[in-house]
């Protein structure tokens, strides 16, 4: 590994260790913290603003440093990227919750599952006691929209760390990383089949900063169902599509847009006998999880759960909401319903007209995301992970995207206020500045972006 590949590892691993120190002080923590009392987290949290600014460039360093991997990828070989994304990865491991509060609703929903409430009927309010007490108003009492398998697996969890929040966390942050483990083991064969530049995968589709911030930091569950949507993929590749529709099935019972897939490895798999194989396991897997989980299928009517969020992401919502201020506040449910129609329509569209059906897949789910009601920035990672082994060509729009949308968060997970939005400009504009003052290696940087 030359000396370019060398910096932009060590620029990375410098940013995730930035944003790991100010996590101690402005990460999503529980009401009940056992660390809050150390004296170097102490310290930390007598200075949230200073902390905040910390994090951003810490955020802008990585990102930086992402950008400029990008032009040593021919030089690099798949094991140095492996090794990279470790070394970017290992300082968010042992840190708190990052940019979402989501772990303390699967901390709840786990226990109530595990204490017979019924989940999909009832909010954590119902629960009561210390898990119900860090999940954010906003969640009290509205119903898990996470299928059963996922529930099931957050009440093993419970059950096997009871009441200490800490090692909750630390055990969904250890399934998270499950999950990230099989979409790097996966993607390199994927795109191989496909013609990809297995660094540029890697690079695209691992590497991602919102990858490294929502699934590893943020340990979204949304990483064990990318991650066994990818495997799934990876098995119908590999000429065992059976196999990639259990896993798929399973992928789908955690959030249902995985099950898209299936429609990816049927177009994968052309010959007949081969259909009915994906149908009858994709089927019967699904099935029996779901009989299996003895959860109902409350699941499905909780998915317009995430609806109730305004985060400004959402084009329709974004579109509906201007209406209503100016005077006009009937066409919102309208216009969500129309642009998720085109979502779907687009998706379909995508999935027959692709250059492979992985690359359809990840363009598919990117329709069904942007024209959605409700989008958050760890939802682009569903079309991502494909597009990274599927696609030759990265679109600029995602690559700007993902530095964007790193950015679009608080690391506390909490609604911004003045205040800690100025906190991360500053921050944000000391990294740039940082990384325009250290340009990339002469050789290499016409390359760069």
């Amino acid at each position: 590994m030359g000396r370019p590949d060398l910096l932009n590892r060590t620029l990375g691993f410098a940013g995730s260790v930035a944003i790991a120190l100010c996590g101690l002080a402005v990460g999503a923590l529980p009401k009940s913290d056992p660390f809050e009392h150390w004296p170097l987290i102490r310290e930390l949290r007598s200075y949230p603003l200073v902390s905040i600014a910390g994090t951003y460039v810490g955020l802008a360093l990585l990102c930086g440093a992402w950008l400029r991997l990008r032009g040593t990828l021919d030089e690099q070989r798949p094991a140095d990227l492996v090794r990279t994304l470790l070394c970017w990865t290992a300082p968010l491991v042992l840190l708190p919750p990052m940019f979402s509060q989501d772990v303390y609703s699967y901390l709840a929903q786990g226990a109530m599952v595990h204490e017979g409430i019924d989940a999909y009927k009832f909010g954590p309010a119902m629960l009561g006691g210390r898990f119900a007490d860090d999940v954010p108003a906003i969640w009290q009492n509205t119903p898990a929209p996470y299928g059963p398998l996922f529930l099931r697996g957050a009440a093993a969890v419970v059950n096997l760390t009871g009441q200490n929040v800490v090692f909750g966390v630390w055990a969904f942050r250890l399934i998270a990383l499950a999950g990230v483990a099989l979409v790097v083991l996966c993607l390199p064969a994927i795109a191989t089949r496909f013609g990809v530049p297995v660094q540029r995968a890697l690079w695209f589709g691992a590497l991602n900063p919102l990858l490294l911030l929502h699934l590893v930091a943020g340990m979204h569950n949304d990483a064990l169902m990318i991650g066994l949507m990818t495997a799934g993929i990876y098995a119908a590749v590999r000429r065992h599509p059976a196999l990639g529709a259990v896993l798929i099935s399973a992928a789908a019972l955690i959030k249902a847009p995985a099950a898209l897939a299936l429609v990816a490895i049927l177009i994968l798999s052309p010959r007949a006998w081969a259909w009915v194989r994906i149908i009858v396991a994709g089927g019967v897997s699904f099935a029996g999880l779901q009989l299996a989980s003895g959860l109902g299928t409350g699941w499905i009517s909780g998915m317009r759960t995430p609806t109730s969020v305004r985060n400004g992401l959402s084009f329709s919502t974004d579109l509906g909401m201007l209406l209503a201020a100016v005077g006009w506040p009937g066409p919102m449910q309208v216009i969500r319903t129309v642009a998720a129609v085109a979502g779907f329509l687009l998706a379909g569209w995508a999935l027959l007209r692709a250059p492979n059906p992985v690359a359809g897949l990840g363009l598919a789910l990117a329709s069904i995301i942007v024209l959605g009601p409700v989008v958050h920035p760890w939802y682009l990672l569903w079309a991502f992970v494909p597009l990274a082994a599927g696609l030759r060509r990265v679109p600029q729009a995602a690559v700007w995207g993902s530095v964007g949308l790193a950015l679009f968060l608080l690391p506390t997970g909490a609604p911004g206020y003045p205040q800690a939005v100025v906190a991360a400009s500053v921050g944000t504009v000391a990294g740039v500045l940082y990384l325009r003052l250290r340009p990339p290696v002469p050789a290499l940087a016409a390359a760069t972006y």
